[in-house]
C-alpha cells in the first residue's frame, strides 16, 4: 500500500458536538453550522482518529481487524472516507508528523 505516511488526526470537536444516533454517527461543525451523518465504515475511521494521530498504513491496519474485504477494497473505502473527512474539514495532518 503506498499512501502518505503524514499522521492524520481529527480537528477538535467537543465532545457534546459528536453524537451516536441508531446506525450513524451525527458531528456539529460549529465552525461552519453544518451537521454531518457519517455511516460505516466512515464511522470506524472517524472512531479511530478519535483516539490520536494515524499514519494511513495505521489506520489500514485497524480497519482491517474489523472488516472482511480485499486489500484494494478495504484501501478504495480507506481513500474515499479519508477524503470525504477532508471534504468536510474535519482531518488535518497532525502538527506532529512535520518533524521531518
Amino acid at each position: 500500500m503506498s499512501v502518505s505516511e503524514e499522521s492524520l488526526a481529527l480537528i477538535p470537536l467537543p465532545a457534546a458536538h459528536v453524537r451516536a444516533w441508531g446506525e450513524s454517527v451525527v458531528v456539529y461543525d460549529q465552525r461552519c453550522g453544518e451537521t454531518h451523518v457519517l455511516q460505516p465504515p466512515l464511522i470506524d475511521i472517524f472512531q479511530a482518529l478519535q483516539e490520536g494521530p494515524m499514519t494511513p498504513a495505521t489506520l489500514f491496519e485497524y480497519l482491517e481487524q474489523r472488516y472482511d474485504a480485499t486489500e484494494g477494497d478495504l484501501v478504495d473505502a480507506m481513500q474515499a472516507g479519508l477524503s470525504q473527512l477532508r471534504q468536510h474539514d474535519l482531518i488535518r495532518v497532525s502538527p506532529e508528523s512535520r518533524d521531518a
